[in-house]
């Protein structure tokens, strides 16, 4: 997907087409862009396939490349990254071993290339997620193929057939936690997520919204669109006492930011949503074929809070998470 790409989305598709040994082809799909990126693109580039939304519909988009997609496989790419010549042929040979499931790479920093950016995407029960391993330097720490919470959005690669099976990604979300849904929708399915760390892609990180009130509006509404649609009743009424202290936690650092509006905005904004998360919750139960309590063997007990800076910080207040996390797990599991 490009939106105002730049000549990140240039680059992206440049290092796309020194892919090594595997057939490919490439879909570039136009957020409406307002800068000449996807011009540009159409010019440079004749042999891609290219399609163009009259507005930005944002992460949904990819649904108008899963509907012509060719191939057996399929690869989502934001449009900042760099992947390396190896890095589709080490997913198509790494599924090939380790057996259905969504995978992503290990993600380093594009301006520093010894910072990981992401070396997989970790969840609590709470649905707050973090990357594993960013703002660290890349040491070999994480070098180990794993199981992991759910996949980067940045990169995720597996089958068509796991696509068709998975669905579309829902644009309820239009930014943020659509991955976080997508591999929870996935692991209802009994389909992991695993990272692999051999595959190897450079990311920019996008700053279109950056620290901004909106982002944390989309956050926080979106993880709760998550919970409520995701999670069955039962599970839901067995968090909720941990989800209290949890709520009280995140309003306090947003009244400390300055933002505890968006904490209400996003409140407003799941009112008018609830007829569409109930509808979205029933459908979704009638996939699921994991209990919520295997489900959340791959969700983790901490959390890591990012700083403005990209690093991640271990807080007094992950602590509590950390506590309450566990408490929950031991309570969902009776």
């Amino acid at each position: 997907i490009n939106f105002n790409g730049g000549t990140m989305i240039q680059e992206c598709i440049e290092s796309i087409k020194k892919t090594k040994t595997i057939p490919y082809e490439i879909i570039l799909i136009d957020n409406a862009s307002t800068d000449n990126s996807f011009s540009k693109c159409k010019k440079i580039f004749p042999d891609i396939v290219f399609l163009k939304n009259e507005k930005n519909v944002g992460l949904g988009a990819r649904n108008l490349g899963l509907e012509i997609a060719k191939g057996n496989f399929i690869a989502f790419l934001d449009f900042d990254t760099i992947v390396e010549p190896s890095w589709l042929e080490i997913f198509v040979n790494s599924f090939a071993f380790n057996g259905d499931g969504l995978y992503q790479p290990k993600l380093l920093e594009s301006n520093r290339r010894d910072i990981i950016n992401s070396a997989g995407n970790m969840m609590n029960i709470f649905g707050l997620a973090y990357s594993r391993g960013k703002g660290e330097k890349d040491i070999g720490q994480y070098d180990k193929f794993s199981k992991i919470s759910y996949t980067s959005g940045a990169c995720t690669f597996t089958s068509k057939k796991i696509t068709d099976k998975v669905g579309e990604i829902d644009d309820i979300f239009f930014a943020y936690h659509d991955d976080v849904d997508y591999g929870w929708r996935a692991a209802m399915m009994n389909i992991p997520s695993y990272y692999e760390p051999k595959s190897i892609i450079y990311h920019y990180g996008s700053k279109t919204l950056s620290w901004s009130p909106k982002k944390f509006f989309l956050l926080e509404r979106n993880r709760w669109i998550c919970l409520q649609s995701l999670y069955s009743n039962s599970s839901q009424l067995k968090l909720f006492p941990y989800m209290l202290i949890i709520e009280i936690g995140i309003s306090l650092f947003f009244i400390s930011k300055g933002i505890f509006f968006q904490k209400i905005k996003a409140f407003i904004s799941l009112i008018k949503l609830n007829k569409q998360i109930r509808q979205r919750r029933l459908i979704l139960e009638e996939k699921k074929i994991i209990l919520d309590q295997e489900i959340i063997k791959n969700f983790v007990d901490d959390f890591f809070l990012p700083s403005q800076n990209g690093k991640t910080n271990k807080s007094f207040f992950s602590k509590i998470i950390e506590l309450l996390s566990k408490k929950a797990r031991k309570s969902l599991t009776k």
